[in-house]
């Protein structure tokens, strides 16, 4: 008797150290309703640290627009008066980088360069008093003008986000309607 009774609190001990199954679902649970709201949290910050490239390196060539129109009296047309010609010439797909060109002709001219691979295709489009700036810009076509794009498909669903520098300005625009997806 006294064996059974002994086996009978030893087994108590071990039920009430252990984990009901109920217990353990309630944990799961939890876990998935906290993941489910983690995870697009999550992915929006990394989107958004990504756009960091693009917004850097456009400030960086406004800098860059500002110094060459002190020495030579007009911003450098990288890419002409329309936005055509991109550097680099693809569109880096979703999640990968893609190499600046040695060759990147004016970009050269005005010493502007990335520090690395980049996420996003670029253009600088420059014109003189009295050339049309693109429309909806803002830009005064009486004086000189500039407007840099950046774009890219962060997430690989075909909608380009573009982020836009003007010259004269210390904002960017951005463009993606729909967030960060």
């Amino acid at each position: 008797m006294r064996k059974l009774k002994a086996r009978t609190e030893l087994s108590r001990k071990r039920a009430a150290a252990a984990y009901t199954l109920i217990e353990l679902m309630i944990t799961v649970a939890i876990v998935g309703v906290l993941a489910a709201i983690a995870v697009p949290a999550f992915n929006g910050y990394l989107q958004r640290a990504r756009v960091t490239e693009a917004t850097s390196f456009l400030a960086d060539i406004s800098q860059k627009q500002e110094t060459y129109r002190a020495e030579y009296g007009t911003y450098c047309a990288v890419d002409g008066q329309g936005f055509g010609a991109y550097t680099p010439a693809a569109l880096p797909a979703a999640g990968t980088l893609n190499s600046w060109p040695v060759n990147d002709g004016n970009w050269s001219q005005l010493n502007a360069r990335p520090d690395g691979p980049v996420r996003f295709q670029y253009s600088t489009i420059a014109g003189l008093p009295g050339q049309a700036p693109p429309a909806g810009t803002g830009l005064n076509p009486n004086d000189f003008w500039f407007m840099s794009r950046a774009q890219g498909d962060l997430d690989n669903d075909g909608n380009l986000l573009q982020v836009e520098a003007y010259a004269g300005s210390r904002t960017l625009w951005v463009s993606e309607a729909k967030g960060w997806e």
